[in-house]
């Protein structure tokens, strides 16, 4: 008996420890009132929770810069963050069963088919979106490309700025939710976006914090800021039961995951350069972000 209370113990200890450390840097704040977020529910739980058909802010919150090394001048200057928005998202075998309990890295996520539609025909694809700049990342850009009819929608968000070490910031986006279908069986849709930091420190190379479910071709184990979990920017969107009830052949519901593809990642989860006029905006691979060494003021 002893030995297992211990073993709890450090258990829920090592659990802390690594959530404190993951929530360090990039996460989603829960909604801070009831557009289109549900407040009390999500302020309770902790964690960012949204009725289906939603449209309302969210905010993904940046703490900490790339790493914890002490003493020296670290600054995120951009954070690039893909949007499940396009007819290649997926749908995932990754889901939470409870707030902020992400599963181990390994084994790795599955894709286990398309998502926009599904093969019930269900769109799952975030709708709308509209980002929002911030003090320390005055300037936002929207990445396009294309859907399958030819459209431009935005794939991904890069704010860029200067934003310093231990210092909050919510990146603001307005975004519409998909509705969950009356006839489906599905009760919970959990979004993940993969996302990355991307720093300098004075008088170093450039360094990256890559915050996903696993790995793809363009980002490995050691670009990722978390490695034991499959941590990524969340957000879990519910049906409403009342209005809504599951039809009698579903039992308790369905939960499911919705991510951008792993060639969408390695597409649009980049680094941008930008013009001194702020006009012409190129993106860039992370190589080229790593190589590059942050000036003296007095250089």
């Amino acid at each position: 008996m002893k030995k297992n209370l211990q073993l709890q113990i450090v258990a829920g200890i090592t659990l802390a420890l690594l959530m404190s450390n993951a929530q360090s840097h990039l996460f989603t704040n829960f909604p801070v009132y009831d557009r289109g977020g549900l407040y009390k529910k999500s302020k309770e739980a902790d964690w960012p929770y949204y009725q289906d058909g939603a449209f309302g802010p969210v905010r993904f919150n940046v703490q900490h810069a790339c790493g914890h090394t002490e003493g020296a001048m670290v600054t995120t200057k951009q954070v690039a963050v893909v949007i499940p928005t396009s007819p290649t998202v997926r749908r995932i075998d990754t889901t939470l069963t409870n707030p902020w309990d992400f599963p181990n890295f390994e084994p790795t996520y599955q894709e286990l088919g398309p998502a926009s539609p599904d093969a019930n025909g269900y769109d799952w694809a975030i709708q709308w979106l509209k980002p929002h700049s911030h003090a320390s990342f005055n300037n936002v850009y929207p990445i396009m490309g294309k859907t399958s009819t030819g459209e431009d929608i935005p794939r991904a968000l890069v704010w860029v700025g200067d934003h310093p070490d231990n210092n909050d910031a919510d990146l603001l986006v307005t975004m519409s939710f998909p509705e969950i279908p009356a006839a489906s069986c599905v009760k919970e849709v959990q979004f993940f976006f993969p996302s990355a930091q991307f720093c300098s420190t004075v008088g170093q190379t450039n360094s990256v914090s890559g915050w996903l479910l696993g790995t793809t071709s363009e980002w490995s184990k050691e670009m990722l800021g978390e490695s034991l979990v499959q941590w990524s920017l969340a957000i879990s969107m519910l049906r409403d039961l009342k209005t809504k009830p599951l039809p009698s052949n579903c039992g308790n519901g369905e939960t499911i995951g919705i991510y951008p593809s792993r060639e969408d990642i390695d597409q649009y989860l980049k680094p941008v350069s930008v013009d001194k006029k702020g006009r012409k905006v190129h993106q860039k691979n992370v190589d080229w972000w790593l190589k590059q060494r942050e000036k003296q003021h007095d250089d």
